[in-house]
């Protein structure tokens, strides 16, 4: 089967409409929700254990629900050592709107207190 002669496959200009469109389908189906990082206040450096964090800052980003049935994951499960929640919720964030909105106010805090990340980090909180 011959290629499509009027498509460059893999060109930037194909890359860049489809990221734009990608954006503009998160702005249209998404939901806006804040983006809250985590800042360190204190770090054990022998097994580098956070001991007390606070979230300050908050960012508004948009986001798309992936699993549309609600709270999926296994249940709750109540045992001798409490109760574990495994409720799981999926959203999808664009990378080049973290990247281009996000990250550069990220940059600017103090660096002893948050870890710059091109992307949304573990422990990080995500508020809809």
């Amino acid at each position: 089967m011959a290629l499509n002669p009027f498509f460059l496959q893999g060109s930037d200009a194909e890359q860049n409409l489809i990221q734009q469109l990608i954006n503009e389908q998160l702005k249209i189906y998404g939901v806006e929700v804040s983006y809250l990082p985590q800042k360190f206040i204190r770090k054990e450096t022998i097994i580098r254990e956070v001991t007390a964090s606070k979230f300050n800052d908050n960012f508004s980003i948009e986001a798309y629900v992936s699993n549309y049935d609600g709270y999926t994951g296994s249940g709750d499960i109540l045992s001798k050592f409490g109760m574990n929640l495994k409720d799981e919720l999926t959203l999808i964030i664009s990378k080049e709107r973290f990247e281009d909105f996000i990250s550069p106010l990220l940059t600017e805090m103090d660096h002893n207190e948050i870890i710059f990340s091109s992307r949304i980090r573990e422990r990080d909180l995500i508020y809809i």
